[in-house]
């Protein structure tokens, strides 16, 4: 990211000011993505990345665990179902370590098992801490709104 700050020496003949270009030491917000699948990982990475957000993706829990415990990210985004390590261990985790990284969590089954039954597993999600839910599929639109609102919340600086 490059910001644009005005040099306060002036031309003699009474010119604008010059404009010199530096680069920004504020960094994108982390974001950490886990999920089993293996081409949605890297859409959602490409989908942050547009929206300058950095991206990191794991498959499952236990990977997200190991990379929570070597450094926090800014917010999580989780897959509830993945088959080594799901999305309500991971909640679990962070609740059992006091993690306060905030967790959107994210499934497609949602509406076929609520249909079914009244288990709704993203509400589930929320109340073992998840701040926000969304269902697959969703726009990167949806997607970008809910991360920054989230990040909002937490007095996280904005991407970009």
């Amino acid at each position: 990211m490059v910001d644009a700050v005005c040099n306060p020496r002036h031309d003699p003949g009474g010119a604008d000011p010059e404009v010199i270009a530096v680069k920004s030491t504020r960094t994108a917000p982390w974001v950490l993505v886990v999920d089993d699948d293996a081409e949605l990982r890297e859409t959602l990475r490409r989908m942050l990345e547009s929206i300058s957000y950095r991206a990191t993706c794991v498959a499952d829990a236990n990977a997200a665990i190991a990379a929570i415990d070597e450094a926090k990210p800014d917010i999580i985004i989780t897959d509830i179902y993945m088959p080594a390590g799901d999305g309500f261990e991971l909640l679990n985790w962070m609740r059992r370590q006091e993690i306060a990284v905030p967790v959107i969590a994210i499934s497609g089954s949602s509406r076929t098992l609520s249909d079914r039954s009244h288990y709704d597993p993203l509400q589930m999600a929320q109340q073992l801490g998840a701040v926000a839910v969304l269902d697959k599929p969703f726009r990167q639109s949806t997607l970008a709104e809910t991360i920054d609102r989230v990040l909002a919340n937490r007095s996280i600086p904005p991407r970009g």
